[in-house]
C-alpha cells in the first residue's frame, strides 16, 4: 500500500529533491529504496524525463538515475536497454516525416505497421529478451502489426498495438500503447496523479466514483506514452457513428449506444449507476482543477458505463479563447444527453439526477477537507516549467473552485448552483461540439483526398 501511495505521489516528490542542498539526502535514499523494491521502472522513466527537460537540475537528477543504475541487476538493465532502443526507434519515425499516405485518419494499419518494424533489429532484441522473468508485460509482447497506425490528430501520435508473447500471464488481450512526441506528458502524469489522490480521498469517505486515470508517463523531452482503455470509444465517435456531425444535437444516442452494449437490463441498470457515479467524479474533478477544453473528442466511455476525461492540456482555469472570448462556457462538462442517460431533460428531476447532486455534493465537500493538500501537490510542481503551471496564481484557481473561506453550507450551495449553469448553458456546448465534429470531418475529408 506504501508503494502504491508513493506511485500517486512520485512526480511530485521528485520535485522535492531540488529544494535538497545536496546530491546526497534522506529523501533520495528513500526513493532509491523504493525504486530497488517495486517502482524502478517509474522512476527511470521519470528521471530520464526531468533530465530532459530541467535544465538546471540535470546533474542532480543524472546522478540519482546512475545511482539507480548501478543497483538495479542485469534483468532490469536489459529490459531498459531494450524500451530505450524501441523509444528511439519510435522517435525516429515521427520524426523522419511520414509518407503523406501514412497521414489520414482512416486507419492506416498494415502499412503504417509495416513501417514500424521495417529494422529487424528491435524485433529480434525483444525475442532475446523473452527468457528474462523479470521484464515488463510491454517487452514481453510483440507489435501487432495489423492493428498499428498513425492518428488523424496534429502531432501524428503513433497507435500501437502489442499481443502478448508469454502464454503464462493472466490476460490474454492485447496491450496498447499512443506513442507521442510533440506534447509535454508531465502535465497530464500530474492531474492523473492527483484524480488517483482524490480517489484515495473519496475512498475514505466510502464514495466510489469510478475514476479511470489510465496510464500516462512521460520519457523524454515532449515525448511519452499513454495506455490505450479497452473497449471504450470518443463521446464523438458515438455521436457521429449514428447521424453525423448533428449527433451532438441527439440526446438520446448515448443513451441508445449504452444500451446496445449491454445484454440484459440488469447489465442496463449497473452502467447507468456507473455512468451517474463516473460523470458526477470528472464533473467535479475537471471542476475543481479547472480542466478545459472538454470537447467531446476529450471525453469518452466504455461499454459498462463508464465515463472517463482524457488529455489534460489546459489546467487550472487556463483555458483556451478565440479574440479574447474563452470558449469554455460552463464550468464543466453535463450536457442534455448526459443527463438523459441519468432520466431527466431540460429542467426536469429524477431519481438518478438527485442521486448525481447528492454524489457531487459530497464529493465536493471531501475535497474541501483536504484543500492544503491539492495545494502543496501543485506548489511543489512550480519548478518544472509547465506553461500551464507557473505562478502561484494558477494555483489560487483551486482555492477559489474549492471555496476557501466559505460555511459548508454555502460550498454546497455554490457547487448546485454551478450544476444549474451547466444544465442551463448544455446547449451552447452542443454547438461546441457539433463545431468541433464538423471541422473533424471537414479535415478528414481533405487528407483522404490528399
Amino acid at each position: 500500500r506504501d508503494l502504491g501511495c508513493l506511485l500517486c505521489l512520485c512526480v511530485c516528490v521528485l520535485q522535492a529533491v531540488k529544494f535538497e542542498p545536496y546530491h546526497d539526502s534522506a529523501l533520495v535514499r528513500f526513493l532509491l529504496k523504493r525504486a530497488l523494491r517495486r517502482i524502478g521502472h517509474f522512476l527511470f522513466w521519470f528521471l530520464r524525463s526531468e533530465i530532459a527537460q530541467s535544465k538546471h537540475y540535470q546533474q542532480r537528477y543524472a546522478v540519482l538515475l546512475e545511482a539507480y543504475l548501478r543497483g538495479c541487476g542485469e534483468n532490469m538493465l536489459v529490459c531498459f536497454s531494450v524500451v530505450f532502443q524501441l523509444r528511439q526507434k519510435l522517435e525516429n519515425l515521427q520524426s523522419s516525416g511520414l509518407p503523406e499516405s501514412f497521414r489520414v485518419p482512416y486507419d492506416p494499419g498494415l502499412r503504417a505497421g509495416a513501417l514500424l518494424v521495417r529494422s529487424k533489429h528491435i524485433n529480434t532484441a525483444l525475442q532475446q529478451t523473452l527468457k528474462s522473468e523479470q521484464l515488463s508485460a510491454l517487452i514481453r509482447a510483440y507489435f501487432w502489426i495489423e492493428q498499428c497506425k498513425v492518428m488523424a490528430s496534429k502531432k501524428k501520435p503513433l497507435w500501437l498495438q502489442f499481443k502478448r508473447a508469454d502464454s503464462t500471464t493472466l490476460s490474454k488481450d492485447p496491450i496498447g500503447i499512443i506513442f507521442k512526441d510533440g506534447d509535454d506528458l508531465r502535465q497530464d502524469m500530474l492531474i492523473l496523479q492527483i484524480l488517483l489522490i482524490m480517489e484515495s480521498i473519496w475512498e475514505t469517505e466510502s464514495l466510489d466514483l469510478c475514476l479511470l486515470p489510465y496510464g500516462c508517463i512521460s520519457t523524454g523531452n515532449k515525448i511519452g506514452m499513454i495506455e490505450i482503455v479497452k473497449d471504450a470509444t470518443t463521446i464523438a465517435n458515438i455521436q457521429q457513428s449514428v447521424v453525423g456531425s448533428t449527433g451532438a444535437f441527439k440526446d438520446e444516442i448515448l443513451y441508445q449506444w449504452l444500451r446496445d452494449k449491454c445484454v440484459s437490463e440488469d447489465k442496463v441498470r449497473t452502467a447507468v449507476e456507473r455512468f451517474l457515479y463516473s460523470c458526477g467524479g470528472y464533473c467535479v474533478a475537471t471542476y475543481v482543477l479547472g480542466i478545459g477544453d472538454r470537447h467531446n473528442d476529450n471525453i469518452m466511455i466504455t461499454e459498462s458505463g463508464n465515463l472517463f476525461h482524457i488529455d489534460f492540456g489546459h489546467i487550472l482555469g487556463n483555458y483556451k479563447s478565440f479574440m479574447g472570448i474563452s470558449k469554455e462556457w460552463v464550468p464543466f462538462v453535463l450536457t442534455p444527453d448526459f443527463l438523459y442517460v441519468m432520466g431527466t431533460s431540460g429542467k426536469k428531476s429524477s431519481p438518478h439526477f438527485q442521486k448525481f447532486q447528492d454524489v457531487c455534493v459530497k464529493a465536493y465537500l471531501a475535497l474541501r477537507h483536504h484543500t492544503n493538500l491539492l495545494i502543496i501537490l501543485f506548489s511543489m510542481m512550480l519548478m518544472t516549467g509547465m506553461p500551464q503551471l507557473t505562478s502561484k496564481e494558477d494555483i489560487e484557481y483551486i482555492r477559489e473552485a474549492l471555496t476557501v473561506g466559505r460555511s459548508e453550507d454555502e460550498a454546497q450551495r455554490h457547487l448546485l448552483d454551478q450544476i444549474e449553469i451547466c444544465r442551463e448553458k448544455g446547449w451552447m456546448v452542443q454547438i461546441n461540439w457539433f463545431v468541433h465534429l464538423v471541422l473533424g470531418i471537414k479535415q478528414g475529408v481533405e487528407k483522404r483526398s490528399t
